[in-house]
C-alpha cells in the first residue's frame, strides 16, 4: 500500500458488509446462472461478466485499490482492459466453433 496517501480512510464495517453482500447476491447470480438454458456464449459472457464485478469489488474495497499510486491503479486498469479483450475474443471464439 501507498503510504503517502493516509488522507483517504479504510472502508467501514458497513461499507465491507455492503460489498459482503454484493458478492454473496453476485454468487448466488453465478449459480441461478447455470440453471439456465443459454448458448455456450452468452453463459460464458454473462459468467465472466459476473466475475469482473466481483473482482473490481474486491480490488476496490479489500484490497485498496483507490488509496494506492497512481501507477499501480493505472496497472490495474490495464490489466482490467486486457481480460476484457480476452474474454471477447473467447466469446467470439465459442460463438464461431458452433457454441452459440
Amino acid at each position: 500500500m501507498n503510504h503517502h496517501h493516509q488522507d483517504i480512510p479504510a472502508p467501514t464495517l458497513g461499507a465491507a458488509s455492503l460489498v459482503l453482500l454484493a458478492l454473496l447476491a453476485l454468487t448466488a447470480a453465478t449459480v441461478g446462472l447455470a440453471l439456465l438454458e443459454l448458448s455456450p456464449a452468452v453463459h460464458v459472457a454473462t459468467a465472466m461478466t459476473i466475475a469482473a464485478l466481483k473482482a473490481a469489488l474486491v480490488a476496490a474495497v479489500f484490497m485498496h485499490l483507490p488509496r494506492e499510486a497512481a501507477a499501480t491503479r493505472l496497472l490495474a486498469l490495464v490489466a482490467a482492459a486486457l481480460l476484457a479483450i480476452l474474454l471477447m475474443m473467447v466469446t467470439v471464439d465459442i460463438r464461431h466453433l458452433g457454441g452459440g
